[in-house]
């Protein structure tokens, strides 16, 4: 889980840096014109950051310590 988080990140820091380029030359995002940042974008982001969250030693130890 922690390795598909770390991709996740990787590719959503890719393409932020990709939106970011394209709202500053107020360029159309060319993924179905959908606005900037794009949603996709957005959500593997979410997705990653969550995953790293539930994935790391500080969760572990809190949700055994909760039981």
């Amino acid at each position: 889980m922690l390795t598909m988080s770390k991709w996740l990140l990787v590719i959503s820091g890719g393409l932020l840096i990709v939106d970011s380029i394209l709202m500053f030359t107020g360029k159309a995002n060319p993924l179905f014109g959908w606005p900037l940042p794009c949603p996709v974008t957005l959500t593997l982001l979410g997705l990653g950051t969550i995953l790293f969250g539930l994935s790391s030693k500080a969760f572990e130890k809190l949700s055994k310590d909760l039981v």
